[in-house]
């Protein structure tokens, strides 16, 4: 049993000891000052993140502005191309319009007053997307 006792004393010791040295650890270490230095820490780490971000934000805008601007530009050359193609396709309509007024007939007058409409449906659709494109 001597030798049992023997290891609880190493071991107490052993506690004893290491307890001492983090109280001597606790005493040399002012916790205001350590409070201090990770604020400092934190607010430095806050001020570059701000700044990567800032940055990052700027850049998104620059290149938002450009897709922007390209958009546009492509959205007013599509409704440029089909703006002529339906005031072809209006002229179309037109004759034919005048061609069936010669010759009344129920089924061809018809047909040229639902093409006007679907002309008209397009160059809507066309001016959405210009004035949305835009924005």
């Amino acid at each position: 049993m001597s030798a049992g006792q023997g290891q609880k004393e190493k071991v107490m010791n052993k506690i004893n000891e290491i307890k001492s040295n983090i109280e001597t650890f606790i005493s040399d270490v002012n916790v205001n000052d350590l409070k201090d230095s990770l604020n400092t820490m934190v607010k430095d780490a806050q001020k570059d993140f701000n700044k990567l971000v800032d940055k990052d934000l700027g850049n998104l805008k620059t290149k938002f502005a450009k897709e922007k601007s390209l958009l546009e530009k492509k959205a007013k050359k599509f409704y440029e191309n089909h703006k002529k193609e339906i005031s072809a396709l209006q002229a179309k309509i037109d004759k034919m319009v005048k061609a069936s007024a010669k010759k009344p007939s129920a089924a061809k007058a018809a047909a040229p007053k639902a093409t006007k409409k679907v002309a008209k449906k397009v160059a809507k659709a066309v001016k959405k997307v210009a004035t949305k494109a835009k924005k």
